[in-house]
């Protein structure tokens, strides 16, 4: 065994020179590649007597794994020390992660918010959609996905996951409606349609709505063309909803960013590790939007969508961003696939926005305005009949003010945007100066 050990030792030491070796000649300055062999060098040192150190721990205390299981350990462990945010995939989770960006994963037409130490909500539920024509309605919890149970406190990127995932439109949930009582519902999915916007509405109050499901292909189109559509009619203020919204289409970025910044004027760049520049981008000439904008982002924020969310935080005027920090991946993370057969997905680029904040893949956009945990668990009670003085009768601002908190009553996230836009519109708010 110990003869093993040692001869393991030799080898890896081995590697490890090559390594170190091979790293120095992809610097092409000699210079630099004398310093680059020598800060891999730094890191590198010792490794491999701590891994003959764990062998003969292992061994002596007959607690010694397979050798499969031990590479993919070894691996993943070193690459997560260097990276901290690394996510590891085996061939279904990049498939399934290619399909959520793609605009054909499966549709429902739901809207979900996490309860802390509960089950999921439904926040909204689209006029027409699969889910509304099964009956699912707004503060209802989901409980169950196909024949697997809903735990309490699950994420939010799983039970959409669970959702969106299979090969059959039909998908059978369990839900629990607001007086307890458990039912099943039978919803047939349908494949998302190539467009970007699944949702737009006008809210209450000249208020716009609009839900995507990823920045696809023409996003740049439709989102401003709501826009400036909702500005000619009038509207004060607008709401992108980005939550759960990922997509790979960056070059919609500068047609959405363009109404809230300069013509010209830097939305963003990317560079690689060592800081050279890949792509800068400007924004587009159009014309200047007078409506503030309102951003609501969740942990499941991701891709373009994270992209897009960034940008319009940093920098450009008129629009804020709400809700909990995203996923850390504005299009800056790459799968490498490893010798075990699983992949890393690598964070290979930096995205720098306008106002200097820099994305590394250790954490992503910190909203403006946050939803803490404790938001997430309020209670919103509105009588069904407001209680009225005799003779009195309810004036047209008070119908619409009671229309717009019953739409928001289950979405803390709406609910503070149009608190934003509310109090901006009170205000006196009048656009970019």
């Amino acid at each position: 065994m110990e003869r093993a050990i040692k001869r393991g030792a030799a080898l890896c030491a081995a590697g490890m020179w090559l390594a170190v070796h091979a790293m120095a000649q992809a610097v092409p300055e000699a210079a630099d590649a004398a310093a680059s062999a020598a800060v891999a060098g730094d890191w590198a040192d010792g490794l491999c007597g701590v891994i003959e150190e764990g062998a003969r721990l292992l061994e002596e205390n007959q607690l010694a794994p397979s050798n499969g299981v031990a590479r993919e350990a070894l691996l993943e462990a070193l690459i997560r020390a260097s990276e901290p945010s690394v996510v590891f995939l085996d061939e279904a989770g990049l498939a399934a992660r290619s399909r959520r960006m793609s605009a054909r994963e499966w549709d429902m037409g739901l809207t979900l918010v996490a309860v802390v130490d509960g089950l999921p909500k439904v926040a909204a539920v689209r006029a027409d959609s699969p889910a509304a024509v099964a009956g699912i309605l707004p503060g209802e919890l989901i409980e169950k996905v196909g024949d697997r149970n809903v735990l309490t406190g699950a994420s939010l990127k799983f039970v959409r996951g669970m959702l969106s995932e299979g090969d059959e439109a039909v998908l059978e949930i369990g839900v629990r409606a607001v007086d307890a009582k458990s039912r099943v519902v039978s919803v047939e999915r349908v494949r998302r349609e190539e467009a970007s916007l699944t949702d737009v509405e006008e809210l209450p109050a000249g208020i716009g709505y609009m839900r995507a499901a990823g920045i696809f292909p023409g996003a740049g189109a439709e989102i401003a063309g709501a826009l400036e559509k909702w500005q000619a009619s009038g509207l004060f203020g607008a709401i992108l909803d980005l939550r759960g919204a990922n997509g790979s289409a960056a070059e919609e970025i500068p047609a959405v960013a363009a109404g809230f910044a300069a013509p010209g004027e830097r939305l963003y760049s990317m560079t690689d590790r060592q800081g050279k520049e890949i792509a800068s981008v400007k924004a587009l000439a159009a014309p200047e939007s007078r409506m503030p904008l309102m951003v609501l982002v969740d942990e499941e924020t991701t891709g373009a969508a994270e992209l897009l969310a960034a940008v319009l935080g940093g920098g450009v005027k008129g629009a804020m961003i709400i809700g909990r920090e995203t996923a850390g991946d504005p299009l800056i993370r790459e799968p490498r696939k490893l010798s075990t057969g699983r992949y890393a997905l690598l964070a290979t680029r930096q995205l720098q926005t306008a106002d200097g904040a820099v994305y590394a893949g250790a954490g992503g956009v910190v909203p403006d305005v946050l939803i803490t945990d404790s938001a997430l668990d309020e209670t919103v009670y509105e009588p069904e009949a407001p209680v009225l003085r005799k003779g009195k009768m309810l004036s047209d601002e008070e119908k619409e003010d009671k229309a717009l908190r019953d739409r928001t009553r289950n979405d803390t996230y709406l609910r503070r945007a149009t608190d934003v836009l509310l109090g901006l519109k009170a205000l006196g708010y009048a656009g970019q100066p």
